[in-house]
């Protein structure tokens, strides 16, 4: 068996260093700081906007190998897979298609982001330290595609010594190594599994290889930090049951790589970053294939260079953040029969946040000048506030004015771009009172008004752009204090309204009611459990209005995915974990012809 294998791995980097290299779970930390949200340091209790972290700790404990899975449990986060591990996911925030979210790489756009061709799915957590959602417009600070939020995935440099093997149902094999500048992952699953009409998913095969580079150094009064990262990916795309070409593969690569440095007062902090990412997806099937659709191969690519400045200086009691974004990217799409396009998109922005603080407690308020090159221009304000209540309970809330230009997939992508998009304007708004301590109980409202809302007819998938869209609803997370080790938590989300105004009906892939429940457990230092957890993950129905002209395009039956992890120490250094997810075995499909497997189950070995 590979697990048993390769154990001499897990056991030669335990004897190199007594520090572990995967930290045992202990009771979830409560974040002290993060810096997405007002793009500096900030304290998260003091923050207005809505903010969610994924720590590394989590990661490990939870075995989350993608950073789709990784946000899974985030309230008000959706992730809608389209199959088993590493398929495509769907994904949402409040709401907000995967396009009004802005996903970025140590705070610079991901590779994918001129095209919304971010794939969640299979974006590895190889070498991530933290992941932070900020859910509510961002504009002001971001850009253009923060409407419904931010997910910043924070790479980090470990100094510890380390390996994870793992093998489990479906023929999945992975084989992670962590080393103080390097990390490096390779994951294996062949995917094949019974539908419950008895034919057999196939050619859902997934292979994936990521290395991530890092390093850190102090050059006279600058600090200098390199980061670099590397994915790639052979899968099978099978597409909706007995509809797509079932010969059907993608290549993809993905990388990113940046220079950051840092120069830090006793006042102020100027920060300057350059980055660059590339992508490439490849897809392809067999010409003697009747449902092939692009024999020849379609191949698209991207590249984009990205420069950022700012200062943060700081007072007394305020704090002023200005600074500047620059990017320039290149979008290539060959659709395999000789139409090729190649465009260029630009970025140049300006932007001011100031943030004061008041007996009362804390408020600000700021503007960003974006030119997104022959889009045209945008101005984007927000304000917001924290009210103490109580040395309890704070009162947080906020108001903008997002945006979303047209990506270069909807513009030009041959056959089916329409160049004469527009970009999207949003009105967004939350009001949340909230624990001032990582346990209690939290309850917000949010809303999002968009015009221009841009869409693909459910019968043509000709894009269109004429809606007007409404989005409303409530969250609710509760979490308990550790208890002899145990801690509970609880979110529930409620999008009460999802609407195309123009047509009144549900906007696709919205649920209703979305709940996440977990139960962890952390002993001490002593006997042979270490910790276990069990979670669930439910959702409602989506609900919509679907022309008898596309069938395919009806939503999913709702479902719940019961997860569930057991740690035991195998020595002084050494774990083995057991993974089960989907314990329910229910045979529900996410997206509607794209159903799951059954019950899995995983066994890792890993250093401690």
């Amino acid at each position: 068996m590979f697990l048993l294998s390769a154990c001499a791995i897990c056991a030669t980097l335990a004897s190199a260093s007594a520090s572990p290299a995967t930290p045992s779970p202990s009771p979830l930390p409560d974040i002290a700081h993060v810096v997405t949200s007002d793009r500096a340091d900030a304290t998260l209790k003091n923050t207005a906007r809505t903010v969610y972290v994924v720590t590394r700790d989590q990661i490990v404990r939870n075995g989350y190998r993608t950073v789709a899975q990784a946000l899974a449990d985030v309230p008000a986060v959706q992730i809608s897979p389209l199959g088993p591990l590493g398929a495509s996911a769907n994904f949402t925030v409040r709401g907000s298609s995967s396009a009004q979210v802005l996903v970025l790489i140590d705070g610079l756009p991901a590779p994918g982001s001129l095209s919304n061709t971010v794939e969640l799915g299979n974006l590895t957590t190889t070498g991530v330290d933290r992941i932070e959602v900020v859910e509510g417009g961002g504009s002001t600070l971001y850009g253009a595609g923060a409407v419904g939020g931010i997910i910043n995935i924070i790479t980090g440099r470990t100094w510890q010594y380390g390996a994870t093997l793992g093998e489990g149902t479906f023929g999945q094999r992975q084989i992670d190594v962590s080393l103080p500048f390097v990390q490096y992952s390779r994951a294996l699953a062949q995917n094949a599994y019974g539908l419950p009409d008895g034919t057999v998913r196939s050619n859902n095969d997934y292979q994936s290889t990521a290395i991530h580079l890092n390093g850190e150094r102090r050059v006279g009064a600058i600090d200098v930090t390199l980061r670099a990262g590397s994915e790639s990916d052979h899968v099978g795309v099978p597409g909706e049951q007995a509809y797509f070409s079932p010969t059907s593969r993608e290549n993809d690569l993905n990388q990113n790589a940046d220079a950051t440095l840092t120069h830090a007062s006793a006042q102020a902090q100027q920060t300057v970053q350059l980055g660059g990412t590339t992508q490439k997806i490849l897809f392809w099937c067999a010409a003697t294939d009747p449902n092939c659709f692009t024999p020849a191969g379609d191949l698209g690519s991207e590249g984009r260079l990205s420069f950022g400045a700012r200062n943060a200086v700081q007072g007394r009691d305020e704090q002023l953040l200005y600074g500047v974004d620059l990017s320039r990217g290149v979008v290539r799409q060959d659709d395999g029969s000789g139409n090729i396009s190649v465009d260029a998109l630009a970025q140049t922005a300006a932007y001011v946040q100031e943030h004061v603080d008041v007996r009362w407690g804390s408020y600000y308020g700021g503007v960003r000048a974006e030119r997104d090159g022959s889009l045209g221009g945008q101005v984007s304000p927000s304000v917001g506030a924290v009210v103490r209540l109580s040395n309890a309970f704070s009162l947080k809330a906020n108001l903008a004015n997002a945006f979303r230009a047209p990506n270069a997939g909807e513009l030009y992508f041959p056959n089916y771009g329409n160049p004469n998009l527009r970009a999207e304007r949003s009105d967004v708004a939350d009001l949340t009172v909230a624990s001032n301590s990582v346990s209690g109980v939290t309850l917000g409202w949010f809303g999002n008004r968009t015009n221009g809302l841009i869409y693909s007819d459910p019968v043509t998938f000709a894009l269109a752009q004429a809606g007007h869209a409404l989005i409303e609803g409530l969250v609710l997370t509760a979490r308990t204090p550790s208890y002899k080790g145990f801690v509970t938590s609880l979110a529930l989300t409620d999008l009460y309204r999802a609407a195309d105004l123009d047509t009144q009906a549900r906007l696709p892939n919205d649920p209703v009611i979305s709940a996440n429940l977990r139960l962890d457990y952390s002993a001490g230092e002593h006997g042979v459990v270490d910790a276990f957890g069990v979670s669930t993950q439910s959702r409602g129905a989506r609900s919509a209005i679907v022309p008898a002209a596309a069938p395919l395009l009806e939503q999913a039956i709702p479902y719940t995915n019961v997860q569930a992890y057991l740690r035991l120490r195998a020595g002084s250094r050494m774990l083995l974990t057991l993974r089960g997810e989907n314990l329910g075995n229910e045979r529900y499909a996410a997206v509607n012809g794209f159903p799951l497997p059954g019950r899995s189950m995983l066994v890792e070995l890993s250093t401690k």
